[in-house]
């Protein structure tokens, strides 16, 4: 039992990370935040202030300093915000770990930018934080790590259950079941730019250049249910895809962006999809591009998915990892019990700084939304698009390895597109690779 007594005036947002940190670090105990003045229920007593207090436990506080676009490594794998720690010695814990887990984890730097005028788009470039490498630590469990070493240092009896077995969530999102004319253009333009890009480099120019010819002209099919699903029992494993619904958008973006097939009509596709429900895998929801900040389209599409398949959709991932912050989690929250839309576009990493599932922060009322977010680490076009380094594959790799080592309640999600084992890409294999490691 802990009392953690502090002077901030609010103290909604300590809160929430208070109630994070007992779930991810499977806390047994009870831990209540009060004012100074307060009195404490409990024997064991943290001051939370930016005062050290004598004879007492304390931990520092940066008064919610606004994050700045920039860190600094306490030691390997642990950075903090730029100003929030202390060069007070006194202090037992002498940066802000509560303040840091919470822009973390909220992803409050995101928040702010939009709040700003600046959309994140789901692409690391575009975030403010200067360092984009401190996306490939899970760095809300390190925080949380710290805590409970802290806590336990301190107050030998407190008792934390034992870790859980890693889940490591495998997704498809279904975009193509048939080469568009639109991907074609889609894909081969982001090709010639790779292939540009390269020109100083003449192997790989060729290289790309060969790559982009081809599949500007190939046909190959792009009906790849039965790969992922014999591939998947033979790993005893199963997995989710996630289904596009077809609105009456008729917008050139939603021509350009969405997928073109259509669920209520394809009978092929329907049956298909009940088959690999009643053989264990599941069935999410693929949001247009514009439903992430549509409630009414994305409910209109969950209920078509449902009513079609028959079952219960409580899964989701926006299409083109698409999100507002001011928007989607409002919708997924009256929606869905997990979504699975927050990755990055262009790496792969931790865009939350977290390997367990969690409660996203709701900032308008201040606290958790009742869904859970599964982070999305690992896509296939982060490993193949967006990186021609051959040390990405082992990388991948360790980020699995390191999200089971540092998490007590590892969850997160990895994403293959359906398509992706034709002749076109051969991604399959680095898949293949995964399935066999975990």
């Amino acid at each position: 039992m802990i009392t953690i007594k502090t002077n901030l005036k609010n103290t909604n947002w300590l809160k929430y990370i208070i109630e994070q940190f007992k779930t991810i670090n499977l806390v047994n105990f009870d831990i209540e935040v009060i004012g100074f003045e307060a009195k404490a229920r409990f024997d064991n007593i943290i001051y939370y202030t930016d005062t050290y207090i004598q004879n007492s436990l304390n931990i520092f506080n940066s008064n919610e300093i606004l994050p700045n676009g920039k860190i600094e490594y306490i030691k390997e794998n642990l950075y903090i915000l730029e100003n929030t720690n202390t060069q007070d010695d006194n202090f037992e814990l002498n940066y802000d770990i509560f303040w840091n887990a919470f822009v973390f984890l909220s992803r409050y730097e995101e928040h702010l930018s939009e709040k700003n005028g600046k959309h994140i788009y789901s692409y690391s470039l575009n975030h403010p934080r200067v360092d984009k490498s401190s996306f490939d630590i899970p760095i809300v469990n390190i925080l949380f790590n710290e805590l409970e070493i802290f806590l336990k240092n301190n107050f030998p009896n407190l008792d934390f259950w034992d870790a859980k077995k890693p889940i490591i969530d495998l997704s498809h999102d279904v975009d193509y079941i048939n080469k568009t004319f639109q991907l074609r253009l889609k894909q081969t333009a982001f090709n010639s730019f790779n292939t540009i890009k390269s020109i100083l480099k003449p192997e790989k120019f060729l290289k790309n250049l060969k790559k982009t010819i081809k599949f500007a002209f190939s046909n190959p099919s792009y009906w790849c249910f039965d790969y992922w699903q014999n591939l998947e029992k033979s790993h005893n494993k199963t997995s989710t895809f996630y289904i596009y619904v077809k609105n009456e958008s008729k917008s050139f973006k939603s021509w350009l962006i969405d997928p073109s097939y259509d669920i209520k009509t394809n009978t092929k596709l329907q049956n298909n999809l009940k088959e690999l429900y009643v053989n264990g895998f599941k069935i999410g929801l693929h949001g247009s591009y514009d439903s992430a900040k549509n409630f009414n389209r994305l409910k209109e599409e969950k209920e078509i998915l449902e009513k079609t398949l028959g079952i219960k959709v409580t899964k989701t991932r926006q299409h083109w990892l698409n999100y507002f912050e001011a928007i989607t989690p409002k919708s997924h929250s009256k929606l869905f019990e997990h979504d699975s839309t927050l990755g990055w576009n262009d790496r792969i990493g931790f865009r939350s700084g977290c390997a367990s599932s969690y409660h996203p922060y709701d900032f308008e009322n201040q606290k958790g939304y009742g869904y859970q977010v599964i982070p999305q680490i690992i896509m296939d076009s982060n490993v193949y698009d967006y990186t021609d380094d051959e040390k990405i594959f082992q990388k991948a790799k360790d980020m699995l390895t390191t999200s089971k080592e540092v998490s007590k309640t590892t969850h997160v999600s990895i994403s293959w597109h359906q398509r992706v084992c034709s002749s076109d890409y051969k991604w399959h294999k680095f898949y293949e690779e995964i399935l066999d490691d975990i």
